[in-house]
């Protein structure tokens, strides 16, 4: 436990002077807040592929990382509607539960997209568009922001909007101006597009990835500090 968090990394780089990461390399996936500076959702991750169109990563079941709790460390869903955006947050601590999950991110993107075993099947086919910032590069991660709206994509195709209400509620905490949720919802739009034409990633051999039996489990840097663990 700690009074103070230290940033998620270094300043964000130019274009030329972006890493590119190799397969394996160990680096932090973080979203940030604007409503709550200072406080981080960050995940260690393993670089699958990183190249010109996409950025690929391996979350392993277990991880450490850091997230957003209520400010007596309960958990941001316990608040009730707009109060989930604006009621005071600390830094919290937990594991990654459930099985290990492959996330896309592209360049210019306003959403990534993340894989998931289906239950009783060895595949990750069932997928989550998260609506996010396009993410920028550091020296040791990525960084985002996260829009609240998702969309959930199932194996055949058939997808359905999730939490809706939620971004409602941003809005109403005064976390999104209506323009940005018009801006929102039109990324939403975009990324709906992409799936009934089942566009990358949506058709590509992520669904039956298998992470290398050798990479050791990637850990928080040494400085990252929090206010309660779960």
């Amino acid at each position: 436990m700690s009074d103070a968090h230290g940033p998620p990394a270094s300043q964000p780089l130019s274009s030329t002077a972006a890493p590119r990461w190799s397969r394996g390399d160990q680096i932090l996936w973080t979203y940030t807040n604007p409503a709550h500076p200072g406080l981080y959702d960050q995940r260690p991750v393993t670089v699958i592929a990183d190249d010109e169109n996409h950025l690929a990563v391996w979350l392993e079941s277990g991880t450490r990382m850091l997230h957003h709790v209520l400010a007596d460390g309960s958990g941001i869903r316990t608040a009730d509607g707009p109060a989930r955006f604006g009621a005071p947050r600390a830094q919290g601590l937990k594991r990654w539960q459930g099985p290990g999950v492959v996330a896309v991110f592209q360049p210019g993107a306003d959403y990534s997209v993340w894989f998931f075993e289906n239950p009783g099947s060895p595949r990750r086919d069932s997928f989550y568009v998260n609506l996010e910032e396009p993410f920028t590069r550091f020296d040791c991660g990525i960084l985002t922001s996260d829009h609240v709206l998702d969309i959930v994509v199932d194996s055949d195709g058939t997808y359905r909007l999730k939490d809706e209400d939620e971004l409602e509620f941003a809005r109403s905490a005064g976390m999104f101006s209506d323009e940005k949720v018009e801006r929102i919802r039109a990324a939403a739009d975009s990324a709906i597009e992409d799936v009934r034409t089942w566009r990358f990633p949506f058709d590509s051999a992520y669904p039956d990835f298998q992470p290398e039996p050798d990479w050791p489990m990637p850990d928080l840097p040494a400085e990252a500090s929090w206010d309660f663990e779960s």
